[in-house]
């Protein structure tokens, strides 16, 4: 059996201590299994006992039976083994005897043993159930009581913190709406501020956005004519290149042909001149030949010194 059982008493605030209590049931609980297990004891003592006397009187029963069928008179033996055999029967009957009488005694000493101990146990056990009993009674009594007051005192607490907690949330969404509204106020604001200062920021975006696009335009347009007037004064200077080339060339080519005309001319006169020269020089030679009779020059002589004389005459 367990030396401790759960008590029935239910912890309350006020009244008697708990722990006095419960040490209190707890020591009954531990005397009324000591009690219990001592008594169980003394049953087992008593059964065996009963177990002995029962077995003792079987041998003593056989052992009558067998001496009504054949008294022993030992004499085959001998008379000294004999009366040695006849003293150990007459000494085991006595013992036997002696064994019954003490094992009754022990029986009847350990059955009125167990009868007293266990009256005293359920003396003591109705005493303390009973004494339990009213305790029980009385801590319940009193528990109703202390749980009736505090069940009153929680309900006005709990109605008072009730109010104060409507109160209270009454206050705080208050609060929260004026909140809410406040910040409804500043979002809106803020959120007009932005949407001007995003309007403001995407105007100028857009003008500095044009402003490029126009500057963009322009320096197209001026790159265009920068090209096209690039190109035009190209084309005006290779035109001119050509112009002035052909008319260098033009110009030499005059030039060339009035000299190669002159020089033809002059090639004409001065062949004429010779051609002249060297008909007056015949002419003379004829002459001088005549009046002197000496033979004429010979005319290749003539004619190279008549070409000495034209070319000395052209360089001049």
């Amino acid at each position: 059996m367990s030396s401790e059982s759960p008590t029935p008493f239910r912890t309350v605030l006020r009244g008697y201590e708990p722990a006095q209590v419960d040490q209190h049931v707890r020591e009954l609980t531990t005397s009324l299994t000591a009690l219990q297990q001592q008594s169980e004891q003394l049953q087992r003592h008593v059964q065996e006992l009963q177990s002995r006397t029962d077995a003792a009187e079987a041998a003593v029963i056989s052992a009558q039976d067998d001496s009504k069928d054949r008294t022993p008179t030992f004499t085959e033996f001998g008379e000294r083994v004999a009366k040695i055999l006849s003293l150990a029967d007459d000494e085991a009957r006595d013992l036997v005897t002696r064994a019954r009488s003490d094992a009754e005694a022990i029986v009847a000493d350990a059955e009125a043993h167990a009868k007293k101990v266990r009256k005293e146990a359920e003396q003591y056990s109705l005493d303390w159930k009973s004494e339990v009993d009213a305790e029980a009674a009385r801590i319940l009594e009193e528990a109703r009581t202390q749980a009736d007051d505090m069940r009153d005192e929680a309900e006005r607490d709990a109605n008072a913190r009730r109010s104060e907690a409507q109160a209270l949330y009454e206050q705080e969404r208050a609060k929260s709406a004026q909140a809410a509204a406040a910040f409804e106020t500043t979002l809106a604001e803020r959120r007009g501020k932005v949407e001007q200062e995003f309007a403001a920021r995407t105007a100028l975006a857009e003008q500095q956005l044009a402003a490029v696009t126009d500057r963009a335009a322009q320096v197209q347009r001026e790159a265009d004519r920068a090209r096209s007037e690039a190109e035009r004064l190209a084309q005006q200077q290779l035109a001119d290149a050509n112009r002035q080339a052909q008319e260098i060339v033009a110009a030499a080519k005059d030039k060339a042909e009035r000299i190669r005309a002159e020089s033809e001319r002059e090639l004409a006169a001065a062949t004429q001149r010779r051609d002249s020269i060297n008909a007056q020089l015949t002419n003379v030679r004829q002459m001088l030949a005549t009046l002197s009779g000496s033979p004429a020059m010979p005319l290749d002589l003539l004619a190279d010194d008549d070409e000495e004389a034209a070319t000395s005459s052209k360089k001049n």
